[in-house]
C-alpha cells in the first residue's frame, strides 16, 4: 500500500474521504458482536484471502445493471467521481486482497463481508442475528430518525482494519422519497441516496467542518474554500442485516492515491 507517512499525517487530522467522510464518517454501528458469525451460507468469509476482480467496465456499470435511472445519477458526478464509485466495488476487491484475511471483531467481518458483496450480483445476504439471512437492497424503505453510527478503515497505513469511531447520524426522508444522512458530530458530512439499482444507491454529497459553509456536491467547487481536504464526495449505499452500510474509497488530501484502501460506515436498526 502506498504513501504510509503521507496517510499517517492525514488520519492524524481525520480526513480521509469517504473516506474523506474519514473522521467525518465517524459514526455508523454493526450490531453484530465477537461472538456473532458473521457471514451466512452463500456469503464471502471476510477472514479467507480477497480474489482480485477485474476493474468495472465504464461502458457497462456494476456488472449491466445499470438503467437509464442509474445513469442519470452517474451523469450529476464529475469524471473522476463517476470512475471511481463504478470502480469502488473493484476497489474492496483489491484492497482484501493486499491486506488478507480480516480478524477483527464480528462487527468488522461483518463490514468486509458486505463491502465484498457489491459486484456480486447473486449474493445471498449477511445476518443481522445468527440465521437471519438477506439480501443487500438499496435502503429506500427506511426509517427516518438519529442513531450512532461507527466508521471502519480497511488498509489503512499497515492495518488490515482499524474502527475508527463512533459518533451521531441523522436521517431524513423527504416527501418525494430522497434520502438524506447526516453526520451531527465532530468532523462533518452531509450525502443524498441517489438510484443505482435495486441492490444499491450512490451516496453523493460532501465532507465539511462546522463552521465552514459549503454543504451540497459541487461541481464547480469540489473542494472546500478554507480547507481542501473536504469537499465533494461519493459512495455506495445498500442495506443488509437491518443496517445502513455506506462504502466508500476516495481520498480527500492523499497523495498519491492509494487504491487500497476503503472505508465502510455503518447505522443499525434499519
Amino acid at each position: 500500500m502506498s504513501s504510509r507517512s503521507t496517510r499517517f499525517a492525514i488520519a492524524s487530522l481525520g480526513i480521509l474521504g469517504f473516506c474523506g467522510l474519514g473522521a467525518a464518517m465517524s459514526g455508523f454501528s454493526i450490531a453484530a458482536d465477537a461472538d456473532s458469525p458473521a457471514v451466512t451460507r452463500g456469503v464471502p468469509d471476510a477472514s479467507a484471502p480477497a480474489a482480485v476482480s477485474a476493474p468495472q467496465d465504464l461502458a457497462a456499470p456494476f456488472g449491466g445493471s445499470c438503467s437509464e435511472e442509474c445513469e442519470t445519477t452517474l451523469s450529476l458526478l464529475s469524471d473522476s467521481d463517476r470512475e471511481g464509485l463504478i470502480d469502488l466495488p473493484s476497489r474492496v476487491a483489491r484492497t482484501l486482497a493486499a491486506i488478507g484475511p480480516i480478524k477483527g471483531d464480528g462487527g468488522t467481518k461483518a463490514a468486509a463481508s458486505v463491502a465484498m458483496r457489491l459486484d456480486d450480483i447473486d449474493a445471498s445476504g449477511t445476518v443481522a442475528e445468527p440465521g437471519v439471512e438477506e439480501t443487500l437492497a438499496a435502503p429506500i424503505d427506511i426509517k427516518a430518525g438519529e442513531a450512532d453510527c461507527t466508521l471502519r478503515w480497511f488498509g489503512f497505513l499497515d492495518e488490515a482494519s482499524r474502527t475508527v469511531g463512533t459518533h451521531r447520524c441523522r436521517i431524513e426522508k423527504a416527501g418525494d422519497g430522497t434520502v438524506t444522512i447526516e453526520k451531527l458530530t465532530g468532523e462533518r458530512f452531509l450525502v443524498h441516496l441517489a438510484p443505482l439499482n435495486d441492490r444499491f444507491s450512490a451516496a453523493i454529497g460532501r465532507t465539511y467542518l462546522p463552521e465552514q459553509p459549503e454543504r451540497d456536491y459541487d461541481l464547480k467547487a469540489p473542494l472546500n474554500a478554507e480547507n481542501g481536504n473536504f469537499g465533494n464526495v461519493s459512495g455506495l449505499a445498500t442495506l443488509s442485516g437491518g443496517q445502513i452500510v455506506l462504502i466508500g474509497g476516495a481520498e480527500l488530501g492523499m497523495k498519491p492515491a492509494d487504491d487500497t484502501f476503503f472505508s465502510v460506515l455503518t447505522i443499525a436498526g434499519h
